[in-house]
């Protein structure tokens, strides 16, 4: 009987929280941060293409919501710092404040290097905290909880989560024993004996519990997932943010390493977005590189986003209706062909060349290359300029660090 109280009461608590929607036959883009100021033409755009966001405030949300009432916002905190004093973020669901006050009455809270200093990151002066501190622990879980019924999110999207972040930014003032794979192979007294990966492995997976009675989602920024001493297990949340996935600056090794880690996540169906970045929103070889990596890897709960200036972006690529994949993979091996991978979907098949060379191909039937033209900033009239050409085509030459997505 507690049993079903307690499964009951999950299902009361999480019963206002939308869903992911299923990206099985779909491209989906789940984008970073709209901002303030759109017009009522850019929220009707944005509530009707992209499928959710971050960070925004009920009074920009509930217009998006009402047009669509499926639209997801994440609330957006950070994992394992507190933000620096002047660094501001939603509290309540309305207003940009900071908790700095409350947690620095704290001393224990707060992680201290060997001259029992506090240590904040020489990136930007976030305070890193210790995981193991139980009141840390449960000020952070009931904040969160809290914070995430006043904005009315769907989840909670934790960025610079990984651990392995610890190695470069750890350093202000240093804590040498993070340095390098220190975070894996040290342990640590205030840790109870355990390393950080450890640590952290333990108060993660303690934190995913307690929210998901709520129904909330935890989804950790975990970065690139090219670090390869990292052994940090990233499936014990309900999702993962990756962000900078498979990027075509990554050496053929690491982003198999990446394609693999992501393909392992996406078969225990976890939610999974995946973010990158452009340079110019005419770059087209890059943008077709990013998608056809997120089409090789994705299922069900798999979102993807890249923008140039900013997160109000649309590009033709992304109205593309490939159907359902005809194969799934366990690791990317399952995709190799002649020297590149390829997936198969029902209405076309998308080509990857990660590798360092150029890659001939045959292609056994008459495909439609897809060439997208346009694409960008969304117009204050809620428009964009954009489409896809197509060119039939039986061979192709997948160039280095490159691919191609095919129509049949």
């Amino acid at each position: 009987m507690a049993a079903s109280i307690a499964a009951l009461t999950s299902c009361i608590a999480g019963a206002n929280r939308r869903p992911f929607p299923d990206t099985s036959t779909r491209i989906a883009v789940l984008t970073d941060q709209l901002p303030g100021g759109m017009t009522e033409a850019q929220v009707r755009f944005a509530a009707t293409h992209y499928v959710g966001t971050q960070k925004l405030t009920l009074k920009l949300a509930r217009p998006l919501r009402a047009i669509n009432p499926g639209f997801l916002v994440l609330h957006y905190h950070l994992a394992m710092w507190q933000s620096a004093p002047n660094v501001a973020f939603i509290t309540d669901g309305n207003a940009w404040a900071n908790d700095y006050a409350t947690v620095n009455a704290h001393e224990s809270w707060f992680w201290h290097n060997r001259e029992n200093q506090r240590v904040t990151s020489s990136a930007d002066g976030k305070l890193l905290m210790n995981v193991s501190e139980p009141a840390f622990r449960e000020y952070w879980r009931d904040s969160l909880v809290r914070q995430v019924e006043d904005g009315e999110y769907d989840g909670v999207f934790l960025d610079s989560a990984s651990p392995a972040l610890l190695q470069g930014e750890a350093r202000s003032p240093a804590d040498p024993r993070l340095f390098a794979d220190g975070v894996r192979t040290n342990t640590f007294d205030e840790l109870g004996g355990k390393s950080w990966i450890a640590a952290w492995q333990d108060w993660i997976a303690d934190l995913d519990r307690s929210l998901s009675t709520k129904g909330i989602p935890l989804i950790p920024n975990v970065g690139g997932l090219v670090t390869t001493w990292d052994n940090t297990d990233y499936s014990l949340t309900a999702g993962v943010f990756c962000e900078g996935f498979l990027d075509q600056g990554f050496s053929p090794e690491d982003w198999k390493a990446a394609a693999n880690q992501t393909l392992a996540l996406v078969r225990r169906n976890k939610i999974v977005i995946l973010q990158n970045y452009l340079r110019s929103a005419d770059d087209v070889a890059r943008r077709r590189f990013l998608l056809a990596s997120y089409l090789l890897v994705k299922d069900a709960r798999t979102y993807i986003a890249y923008f140039a200036s900013g997160p109000l972006e649309w590009y033709p690529e992304w109205d593309l209706e490939l159907g359902a994949a005809q194969k799934n993979a366990v690791t990317l091996d399952d995709f190799s062909w002649n020297g590149i991978y390829r997936r198969d979907f029902d209405n076309g098949i998308v080509l990857v060349n990660p590798g360092t060379s150029a890659v001939q191909v045959n292609l056994g039937a008459t495909f439609k290359r897809t060439e997208p033209v346009g694409g960008g900033a969304v117009s204050s009239d809620g428009t964009v300029q954009g489409h896809v050409e197509t060119v039939p085509v039986t061979t192709l030459e997948i160039g280095a660090k490159s691919a191609e997505i095919l129509l049949r």
